[in-house]
C-alpha cells in the first residue's frame, strides 16, 4: 500500500438477508478514509486501487436475557464478518485482502421501537468493520 495514494471504493456485495447492509458498509468505508486521510478518494478512471468487498455474514448472539423471563432476550449482539481485497487499478494485481468484524448491540425491550434500535446497532458494527479496514490499510 506504500504507492497507492488514491482509492476508489467499490459498492460492496452484501451475501447476508439484510437489507442495505451493504451500502452501509461502503458509506462507512468512504466517511472512514475521509477521516484518516491516508488515502484520496477518486474515481476509478483516476484512482491508483479499488477497494471491494463482502458482507458475509450478520451473526445474532443472546448477550442477556430478561431477569424475569430467561427466554426473552433482553440484550441483543450483532457480529458483522466483511470481507475485503484491494487491487491495483491499472492491472488488477491483488495489493491485500483481509476480514474484518464489527459487533454492536440493542435491548429488545417494550419501551422502543427494536427495528430502528437494531438498525442502528447495525449501522454502528458496519462502521466498527469500516474502521478496521482502514487501520489495516495504513498501518504498515
Amino acid at each position: 500500500m506504500a504507492k497507492v495514494d488514491t482509492v476508489c471504493v467499490d459498492m460492496f456485495t452484501n451475501s447476508t438477508f439484510y437489507p442495505n447492509v451493504a451500502a452501509q458498509t461502503t458509506t462507512a468505508l468512504t466517511e472512514a478514509i475521509q477521516r484518516d486521510g491516508a488515502f484520496r478518494l477518486a474515481s476509478p478512471s483516476q484512482c491508483s486501487a479499488v477497494l471491494s468487498g463482502n458482507v458475509s455474514s450478520v451473526v445474532s448472539s443472546v448477550l442477556r436475557t430478561n431477569s424475569r423471563n430467561t427466554y426473552l432476550s433482553a440484550e441483543i449482539g450483532l457480529t458483522v464478518h466483511v470481507d475485503y481485497v484491494v487491487t491495483e487499478a491499472a492491472t488488477g494485481r491483488i495489493i491485500t485482502k483481509g476480514e474484518v468484524t464489527g459487533e454492536g448491540s440493542y435491548f429488545n425491550d417494550d419501551t422502543g421501537n427494536v427495528q430502528t434500535a437494531r438498525d442502528s446497532a447495525l449501522s454502528y458494527a458496519t462502521r466498527l468493520a469500516a474502521d478496521q479496514i482502514v487501520q489495516k490499510l495504513t498501518i504498515p
